[in-house]
């Protein structure tokens, strides 16, 4: 029954962002981003420790609206690929892995401009939270790749939560680029005396569909 919830409150907060989106498409600034990131996790699971960095990628859509000449609101919709790299260790011997999650995002963050009246150039903060949805999880070895199953029954936890924080700057009223650290709250596998949160630092550009208005 909590998993059954748990689905029915994510799909609920994906209609509701679209319908927010469409319904006031003349007060939000619509977007695309793609970006990069390099991820590590705060992680134990059974013999395979010892996480180091690796890349991945993500990329989606964006919604930003102005809520005064400082303030700002944005949504988005993403599609995330984190991975890292660990080692399994049974007895003497050890072996190479790669984990990776897939998630479709949904980051909700309020932010800041710091210099508005500048005409091409603007500095932002922005942070809040990350609701993502997993739909793939995977181990790699020299061997093989093994899909993890998902789900409130098995490996791997369907519903993930997060924290993000961006710096960044606007550029002629169209284009962003953006710093994003994002630290995972929950952790992702579902089992006792496990843990994975992902800590991941990511650079994107997003370009905006409309040049946003100049208070």
């Amino acid at each position: 029954m909590g998993a059954a919830i748990k689905n029915i409150l994510i799909k609920r907060i994906f209609f509701l962002l679209f319908l927010i989106s469409y319904i006031s498409h003349s007060q939000f600034y619509h977007g695309i981003e793609f970006g990069v990131n390099m991820n590590n996790a705060d992680f134990k699971v059974n013999e395979s420790v010892d996480p180091s960095s690796a890349f991945g990628y993500y990329l989606g859509y964006i919604a930003e609206r102005e809520l005064s000449d400082n303030l700002f609101v944005r949504l988005g919709f993403n599609f995330n690929r984190r991975e890292f790299n660990a080692i399994s260790r049974r007895g003497i011997n050890t072996t190479d892995e790669k984990w990776g999650i897939d998630a479709i995002e949904i980051p909700i963050n309020l932010g800041y401009y710091l210099n508005w009246n500048s005409r091409n150039f603007q500095f932002f903060v922005d942070g809040g939270i990350n609701l993502g949805y997993n739909s793939r999880a995977t181990i790699k070895n020299d061997e093989e790749t093994i899909r993890l199953d998902i789900g409130s029954e098995a490996d791997i936890n369907r519903i993930a939560i997060g924290a993000n924080a961006s710096v960044g700057l606007l550029i002629k009223k169209r284009v962003k680029f953006r710093l994003n650290y994002y630290n995972g709250l929950s952790s992702i596998v579902n089992t006792e005396g496990n843990t994975w949160k992902n800590k991941t630092f990511g650079i994107s550009i997003n370009y905006f569909l409309r040049e946003k208005e100049v208070y």
